[in-house]
């Protein structure tokens, strides 16, 4: 778990992001390109992660084709300025050649999951003693993927708010230790849930009655 503070102003963010859903970073594909020029692949060495497309683009006079020299993909022939594009879905490390002209050669490794942004779950809680609620009241996150929450406060001194099995907080879960909440201060806690169900964001260990449900789906 991380927790750290914010300054004042960073409470706007927090309200800004109060619609609560999973927040995952964008993981679609990365595209990556090749140039075919003066008889050469360039780069003739391209490391790209999984779930990559890579685009070849014949910028010779002469026609060429991109052809893996294990069936992989086979571009037929391309004349100036035609491409062709390819997306990897399995890591290895994949040579390939020019069908007209053998001594073309090049190699694209594909790396599993490197370069690929982590996917994290966001959400934003605002804590009120005034009304004894957190809002909102529920959050549905998933297994297995990184959450990272934004805590502030409307009103009130919240210390020692903790993640539990139980409402009464005697069960910490996800290695989340109890943490403060503060009026004008962000608090922002990250963890990964390893277990599916339901369990408690709860306020009773310091005696206030002040509970929200975090669902982990499986």
């Amino acid at each position: 778990m991380k927790l750290f503070s914010l300054k004042r102003w960073l409470l706007v963010a927090a309200v800004a992001i109060l619609v609560i859903g999973l927040g995952g970073l964008d993981n679609s594909a990365q595209t990556n390109s090749v140039s075919i020029q003066n008889f050469s692949f360039k780069p003739p060495v391209l490391t790209v992660p999984v779930g990559t497309t890579v685009t070849w683009t014949n910028l010779d006079g002469a026609t060429h084709t991109t052809t893996s020299r294990s069936n992989v993909w086979d571009s037929g022939n391309l004349n100036t300025n035609q491409k062709f594009s390819f997306t990897f879905t399995k890591a290895g490390e994949f040579d390939y050649f020019c069908t007209i002209h053998p001594f073309m050669e090049g190699k694209v490794i594909v790396t599993a999951g490197q370069g690929q942004a982590e996917k994290v779950q966001e959400v934003s809680l605002i804590h009120s003693l005034k009304d004894l609620k957190i809002y909102p009241n529920q959050v549905t996150v998933e297994k297995g993927t990184k959450v990272r929450v934004f805590n502030t406060a409307t009103d009130g001194a919240h210390p020692s708010v903790i993640i539990s099995k139980d409402e009464a907080g005697q069960q910490p879960v996800f290695n989340v230790t109890a943490y403060d909440v503060e009026v004008g201060k962000l608090t922002v806690i990250e963890f990964t849930p390893d277990t599916a169900g339901e369990f408690f964001i709860t306020h009773k260990l310091h005696g206030h009655n002040i509970v929200a449900k975090l669902i982990v789906k499986g």
